[in-house]
């Protein structure tokens, strides 16, 4: 058996150990297995995975290893494990609960597998485990911890010695980011070459980007959802996360179905992107005090990047604009969220209705679980349930929330992005790393990706990854999936966290 290394292992270079008889799905398995047990409770104490079934993973490894000595391969990624955030449904015969990170969901199952587990599965996948996030996506508490849940903790980053500081912001830099951080942790940390995260606004591309990962989220419709906990059914969106830009390109398409438009194979003289203004779009919003010393760091890289695309004969226009949130509200009020709060009891019914004997079917029962369950589900710092409480009185109703999406769709979509694209000619808009154009796509339903930069050094950086944040046109993945090819070539190959080098 050929040996490999756990920390920078892709998908690609496993299946091409597979094909050429170098390793089993088993082997594979195995060593991931291994390396969880290093890190995810003991050791670096990471928190990434919520669940395991090593028996089941074990026995999935085992019967691709089987098929593959038989001559049936599925797809691309035949034998090739995966973790998926625990907002997606699993059902018992894989011997994963689906929590969303909630105690009141605690060893719950799903009635049967989520639309996309069976996709992954009938497409050779092996589902090893469920990844950490943000309880309820984030939808329980105003100021709740980004990566936290009452059920599995603070995800902590692989870059960040010493974990999450208690003076940071909720959202701030020493922390892994938005609610798809387990499974941006879990990727990084070697746990799994390939991950599965959901978005609202902006859940896969920020932890992502705080684990200098590749990341990709799908047009809004373009993946069936059923079976996915959701914030909204407009907003959300799957995405994937992985070590290089070719692994999440046959993800993508094992996914969907079918090669993807604009991915052609051409040179930087084919690519024209446009970037903001970073100081427009807030690119410092994510830490407590001002850093002149991190905030150089964030521009001259910014900078960089424009100038590397340019010396290599793309177009790099520089500023573009999009429209910010504030001119994206509707009546006053933020649509992501005024929508997401009108919305979620139904939905929330609708996701307990898919499970198996939930201990709570609605918001109400939820709270008041929550309330009796005080010292496990609301334990210190994260002692309210605020957002939850507010859901019960959105002042929204069908019309309204239909309204003010059709008037973020068109203002972000078709007004907004389209218009910049046309404007000036260009395939993918760029911003900083930690910034709101993946809110702007949200509301279109746009494709958002995520691609490494660098890591921001000193007391203040932490040594944090910090990327460039990708914004598409609608069905537009395969643009940004060329962008990055080529970007790889100029950033170079994974980089281990020092933590674990």
């Amino acid at each position: 058996m050929a040996e490999w290394n756990i920390l920078t292992a892709t998908a690609t270079q496993l299946t091409r150990l597979l094909q050429q008889g170098h390793t089993t799905s088993v082997a594979i398995v195995q060593a991931y297995l291994a390396q969880i047990d290093q890190h995810n409770r003991t050791g670096l104490q990471l928190h990434a995975l919520i669940s395991l079934n090593p028996a089941i993973a074990l026995a999935q490894a085992a019967d691709r290893d089987r098929e593959r000595s038989q001559g049936r391969i599925r797809s691309p990624l035949h034998g090739i494990p995966i973790i998926v955030k625990d907002a997606v449904i699993t059902s018992r015969s894989l011997g994963l609960p689906t929590t969303a990170g909630a105690v009141a969901f605690r060893d719950t199952y799903g009635r049967e597998n989520a639309a996309i587990i069976s996709r992954l599965l009938d497409q050779g996948l092996i589902i090893l485990g469920k990844s950490s996030m943000t309880e309820f996506c984030g939808l329980k508490a105003t100021c709740m911890t980004a990566g936290w849940s009452a059920i599995n903790g603070l995800t902590q980053s692989p870059f960040i010695a010493g974990g999450f500081r208690e003076d940071d912001l909720f959202i701030g830099r020493s922390g892994p980011g938005g609610s798809s951080s387990g499974s941006a942790v879990g990727v990084a940390a070697g746990f799994a070459p390939l991950a599965l995260g959901t978005e609202t606004s902006g859940s896969v591309c920020m932890p992502a980007n705080r684990a200098g990962l590749y990341s990709v989220t799908l047009t809004q419709g373009s993946v069936d959802l059923n079976g996915v906990f959701a914030l909204s059914r407009d907003f959300d969106k799957l995405g994937v996360m992985g070590k290089c830009p070719q692994d999440l390109g046959v993800l993508v398409e094992v996914i969907r179905g079918g090669r993807m438009k604009g991915s052609v194979g051409g040179g930087w003289s084919d690519v024209s992107v446009g970037f903001v203004d970073p100081l427009v779009w807030d690119a410092f919003g994510f830490q407590k005090t001002a850093d002149p010393v991190v905030e150089k760091q964030i521009l001259d890289g910014y900078a960089w990047a424009r100038e590397q695309i340019a010396r290599l004969g793309g177009r790099a226009v520089y500023p573009v604009d999009l429209p910010t949130m504030e001119s994206l509200q509707f009546d006053g009020q933020s649509v992501n969220y005024s929508v997401a709060f009108y919305e979620f009891p139904k939905l929330f019914e609708w996701f307990c209705s898919l499970l198996e004997n939930p201990r709570v079917r609605s918001v109400p029962e939820l709270i008041e679980f929550n309330a009796h369950h005080a010292s496990t589900a609301l334990p210190p710092p994260h002692t309210d349930q605020d957002d939850l409480q507010k859901t019960l009185e959105s002042n929204l109703d069908e019309e309204t929330a239909a309204a003010a999406k059709a008037h973020a769709r068109r203002l972000a979509g078709p007004e907004g992005i389209d218009a910049t694209l046309q404007q000036h000619g260009i395939d993918v808009i760029v911003g900083p790393g930690d910034c709101a154009i993946c809110a702007v796509a949200a509301l279109a339903g746009y494709p958002t990706g995520m691609v490494p930069l660098g890591r921001l050094e000193g007391p203040g950086g932490l040594g944090q990854p910090q990327g460039l944040m990708l914004v598409g046109p609608k069905g537009g993945e395969g643009k940004l999936l060329e962008f990055m090819r080529l970007w790889e070539d100029v950033v170079g190959d994974w980089r281990v966290p020092p933590l674990l080098g």
